[in-house]
């Protein structure tokens, strides 16, 4: 993995604070890892979350993120400060990446998370909604598992209106795909404009973030749980391997299935 800025960073509201005179942090930072499709404004997420450059952006037509890559920062809440880490990823439907290998890739984050993960963001351009998103949220899936979905907020980036507007509009107008989606995740979407309100995105983003850390009471997304889907995956691998193999022995004839077709045929031969 790499590792987008060397300096702790720091985030508040008022951001004021240096590093020396805040009050000591947890030594255990919370993890948030972003996901999303190339070019729909993860790294630009990740910058705004840390309030920082540290990510290297997307021009939207190739991914800037080749490898997991990481920051750690102090976001200070009024008289809580709370040390974060923000996690980029390798972009889902990576175009210029096999899909095996963009999984692979999206999966080094968990080295990066050793206490597990507080919230995933998964990130979509605001107006957009299309079959490659869904794809991207079952590619999310297979990878990290169903129950990831509870630790997961839905972040509209480019978005200029507030939380009841977008409520409103999704009502109205999201495609089912996504409808059948928004109750499974841990919180109402969130809406951010990285370029025109990155201070309003952050506190944005924070308070969402605050929010589903609550309604999980403080669990985390474990290491057990990404264990467990990728084993499953391992072992689905192999059954799918194993039917592919028993499938060309049967169309070639070859291999155990040819010794049955000639026992089967000299029966046959000795019958008449």
């Amino acid at each position: 993995s790499e590792r987008a800025s060397t300096p702790l960073a720091m985030s508040s509201e008022e951001n004021d604070l240096p590093a020396a005179s805040a009050p000591e942090a947890d030594t255990s930072p919370r993890a948030v890892v972003v996901v999303g499709v190339t070019g729909e404004g993860k790294s630009t997420t990740c910058n705004t979350l840390s309030s920082s450059r540290a990510f290297a952006v997307s021009d939207g037509f190739a991914s800037e993120t080749a490898h997991v890559a990481h920051i750690d920062y102090l976001h200070i809440d009024g008289d809580e400060v709370h040390e974060m880490r923000v996690v980029d990823t390798v972009g889902l439907q990576d175009t210029n990446l096999p899909a095996d290998e963009v999984m692979r890739r999206l999966a080094a984050f968990a080295g990066l998370v050793p206490n597990g993960i507080a919230c995933f963001l998964f990130v979509v351009r605001y107006g957009r909604f299309k079959p490659e998103h869904e794809a991207a949220v079952d590619a999310f899936v297979a990878n990290v598992g169903e129950g990831a979905l509870r630790h997961t907020l839905l972040v509209f980036t480019h978005c200029g209106v507030g939380s009841d507007a977008l409520a409103r509009t999704l009502e109205e107008h999201a495609p089912d795909s996504l409808r059948r989606l928004l109750p499974k995740f841990a919180g109402p979407p969130v809406g951010i404009d990285n370029v025109q309100a990155p201070r309003e995105g952050r506190a944005t983003l924070h308070r969402a973030i605050g929010a589903a850390i609550s309604r999980a009471e403080g669990t985390l997304y474990t290491h057990a749980a990404l264990g467990g889907v990728r084993c499953d995956a391992a072992r689905e691998a192999e059954r799918a391997a194993f039917a592919a193999a028993v499938a060309d022995w049967r169309k070639r004839g070859s291999g155990p299935v040819q010794i049955e077709r000639q026992f089967e045929q000299l029966k046959v031969d000795g019958a008449t």
